[in-house]
């Protein structure tokens, strides 16, 4: 079973995706068109890059490399949240879902996959 069938179960979970690092859409289910889901995975990407910089920069700031571990970002709102973990994003109902639980299956699923060079990127077919 692919990873995003797998978060898509996960309760509250709407839609699930995974991205590359070029923003490009590796896989999705859920309540999104694919052009939605295209576009939310070039926006997620971008968002994730944004993160890691802002963490390698605060981390130079206090001479503290702890921050270079940081692995994923939230965006919440009143009724659905965004929650991203390496490559991959599940837009869940926040009054449904254990974020906690949510990010812990999403942790794991990364864990347990290697991320690879997605469609369009250079050495796209290794692995």
């Amino acid at each position: 079973m692919s990873r995003t069938s797998e978060l898509v179960k996960l309760p509250g979970t709407v839609a699930a995706a995974l991205f590359s690092r070029k923003g490009f859409l590796e896989g999705f289910e859920g309540t999104l068109t694919e052009a939605e889901a295209e576009k939310m995975a070039i926006l997620d990407a971008a968002i994730t890059l944004t993160m890691e910089m802002q963490g390698r920069l605060l981390g130079r700031m206090v001479d503290q490399s702890g921050w270079d571990s940081s692995y994923g970002w939230m965006m919440w709102g009143p009724e659905m949240s965004f929650v991203a973990i390496h490559d991959s994003v599940c837009i869940v109902r926040g009054q449904q879902v254990s974020f906690n639980q949510v990010i812990k299956a999403m942790k794991e699923s990364a864990d347990a996959e290697i991320v690879k060079p997605g469609k369009g990127e250079p050495n796209a077919g290794i692995g």
